[in-house]
């Protein structure tokens, strides 16, 4: 044990002792947390979003008007039918399709399956998660 501790004792004396070697030992480590912290990020901002909505009542605008209104979020079309989400996908026109069912507000009175399915591009890994 006592050789281990002069081992160490010596080796923290070259360290200390070399500039150079400090700077890489103790700043590096600092800086390239500091880069990466802000270059490897997994918020999102401005995912585009196409919104199917067969029945266009109240809580469905409400929700609709939520979205919007949020920074990460930006309703860029409306779809006609759900047919057609998968070639909007394909022409890289939205990250994530919302699909509202029919009937939705009154689903939702009632407590019957007013259901909202949503439709992720999975091409790129943090916005499908």
């Amino acid at each position: 044990m006592k050789q281990f501790i002069s081992f160490v004792q010596k080796e923290f004396y070259h360290i200390f002792r070399d500039k150079r070697t400090m700077l890489i030992l103790l700043v590096m480590p600092i800086i390239q947390i500091l880069l990466f912290g802000f270059a490897i990020t997994t918020e999102l901002r401005n995912v585009e979003v196409a919104i199917f909505d067969p029945s266009r009542d109240n809580a469905t605008e409400q929700i609709k008007e939520h979205i919007e209104q949020s920074k990460y979020f930006h309703i860029s079309k409306e779809i006609k039918s759900p047919e057609n989400i998968n070639d909007i996908f394909q022409e890289g026109k939205i990250n994530l399709a919302i699909v509202f069912s029919d009937n939705f507000a009154n689903n939702m009175r009632r407590g019957e399956g007013a259901g909202i399915q949503l439709v992720t591009d999975g091409t790129e890994p943090n916005q499908a998660r």
